[in-house]
């Protein structure tokens, strides 16, 4: 960038002398889509390398330092000064700011399973304009620790990693990058947004629930919010089902297709339309015995204990009494998907192969206690039962995002906006149905939620996107104009792709209601469908042993 377009003052003065937040004129409506508020473009007022000297330290606290701050180019193609940074003991964020196209708003991203690397990944926001031109101020953060990939819970020995990844590493870094947006352009962001999806959906609970004032909106998707629990029992409860004693798999790969057949053909049309895909796999009741193998074992048709695994998949972790131990099991819908999460897809494939494998076994050693078990401590070694649950329970106030409380947040004006997958085959869509019925129950029912907290369920979408049905959507404009404009979002369409072309359009409601055809028209149109209460009464409270709220 030429020195000449720009007026040089010191970035560590203008650090002292700006609030994080400036006060900024009403902004004119847009005439149109994607957003209904145009906010000015704000040019930088200091050179990108500046910012490598600027000490964040009183916003943040001690031990916080820029590492670089280069000129560079955003995957999306527009130039932004890059800055990185460190906050001890191992927080690493990293913070993009725009130098032609920054619109006072500020776009902070969360990561996925155990985290531990960097990288800056917006979801849920597929065609979002402000995402593509260059409107965010965007940034993100390691959760807290250097890790050896997002199944990594070595860190979990140091009892400070532990508290970073929960909660404080989003935070801080939250307040780092204003401090350096406020630094560069003169002032802070007029708007500040979250948004993530898993481990990212949870980060974004964790900051309505604990640090209300951190954003004004906030995206979350298939969130991992009942952690201590999806990660101690429901990954290890998957990644031990499909073995026997001896180490062989029970059900193979290759039987997932005919399983899923036998779903849809059960179950598709209960909504009144068959169309491929479930509106909510709570109302299918399909017994996997109807699958059982007449005599001899073959690719169509399972075993005595084939069957037995189906329903302890389907059923999820329970105690020896049936006492669930997370809010849900596998949906009906989700079976295609199991290959690779808990079923292995080569032939002698070992359990250390499967994703829920490697994420519960580094939970269970790692992070699940207060003091870590021995070293040779495996997911082998862990009881499904009631006192083991107690023990894990005892961290679920330092994991969980399951407070139904968000009085602070709504209060500090915030929108959020929820969304799931309901065939997520890696975190069970009924967790986070049944967290959204506990903060309606606290929030003064369905109507007074609604003013702030929404939540979009997408049927047959997979684990933070992906499957049969129509599975890419843009929620986050939606979430600035509910922010920006008081335009609450009462529908958004999601569309399925083939060979680069849309095939299918279906709209999507906020939760409870559903889309119901209206008679007319092509089903692989949105135009031809109508909100509608569902036709089946729904069952949101979720019984299991733990309850929904601040542990």
């Amino acid at each position: 960038m030429s020195r000449r377009l720009l007026k040089i003052v010191p970035a560590a003065a203008v650090l002292a002398a700006l609030p994080l937040v400036a006060a900024a004129e009403p902004a004119e409506p847009a005439t149109g889509e994607p957003l209904a508020v145009q906010l000015p473009v704000l040019t930088p007022r200091v050179e990108c390398g500046a910012l490598a000297g600027v000490d964040v330290s009183a916003r943040v606290g001690a031990g916080t330092g820029i590492t670089s701050a280069a000129p560079a180019t955003a995957a999306a193609g527009y130039p932004v000064c890059d800055v990185k940074g460190v906050i001890a003991p191992q927080i690493q964020f990293e913070v993009q700011l725009p130098t032609q196209t920054y619109r006072q708003r500020y776009l902070q991203t969360g990561c996925g399973g155990l985290c531990g690397t960097l990288a800056i990944t917006v979801a849920g926001a597929a065609g979002c304009l402000p995402v593509a031109d260059g409107t965010f101020a965007m940034a993100s953060d390691n959760q807290g620790h250097v890790g050896g990939g997002s199944a990594d819970g070595n860190f979990g020995a140091d009892p400070r990693l532990r508290v970073d990844f929960a909660e404080r590493a989003d935070h801080l870094t939250a307040l780092a990058a204003k401090a350096l947006i406020a630094a560069f352009y003169g002032q802070g962001p007029r708007f500040s947004y979250f948004d993530g999806c898993s481990q990212g959906g949870h980060e974004g609970l964790t900051e309505a629930q604990r640090y209300p004032r951190d954003f004004d909106g906030i995206l979350a998707g298939a969130p991992a919010s009942v952690t201590t629990e999806l990660n101690s029992f429901n990954q290890p409860w998957l990644a031990r089902v499909d073995f026997d004693a001896a180490g062989h798999v029970i059900l193979p790969a290759g039987k997932l297709g005919p399983l899923h057949d036998a779903v849809m053909a059960r179950c598709d049309g209960l909504d009144g339309l068959v169309d491929g895909q479930l509106d909510d796999p709570r109302a299918c009741d399909l017994d996997p015995a109807a699958l059982a193998c007449p005599a001899a074992d073959s690719p169509t048709c399972l075993t005595a204990a084939q069957v037995a695994v189906v329903r302890e998949i389907y059923s999820g972790a329970v105690t020896g009494r049936g006492e669930h131990l997370y809010p849900g099991g596998q949906p009906y819908g989700s079976e295609l998907a199991w290959a690779g999460w808990f079923v292995p897809t080569g032939p002698g494939a070992p359990q250390s192969s499967t994703t829920a494998w490697r994420i519960g076994n580094g939970w269970v050693k790692y992070l699940a206690f207060e003091d870590n078990p021995p070293i040779s401590f495996t997911l082998d070694d862990l009881a499904f039962d009631r006192p083991t649950f107690d023990r894990v329970r005892r961290l679920a106030g330092l994991y969980d995002a399951i407070d139904p409380d968000l009085t602070a947040f709504r209060q500090a004006g915030g929108k959020l906006i929820l969304w799931h997958g309901w065939a997520d085959q890696a975190i069970p869509p009924t967790g986070t149905v049944a967290y959204y019925q506990a903060v309606r129950d606290r929030m003064g029912g369905l109507a007074a939620t609604q003013r702030f907290a929404r939540l979009f369920m997408f049927p047959g979408v997979l684990h933070c996107g992906g499957g049969t049905a129509p599975n890419t959507f843009d929620l986050l404009t939606p979430l600035l104009n509910w922010v920006e404009n008081q335009a609450a979002p009462t529908k958004v369409v999601a569309a399925r792709g083939e060979n680069g072309a849309v095939v299918r359009t279906r709209p999507v409601f906020p939760y409870p209601l559903v889309a119901r055809y209206t008679g007319t028209g092509s089903v692989d149109d949105a135009a031809n469908f109508t909100a509608a209460r569902p036709q089946h009464p729904t069952r949101d409270h979720f019984p299991w042993l733990g309850r929904f709220e601040r542990p």
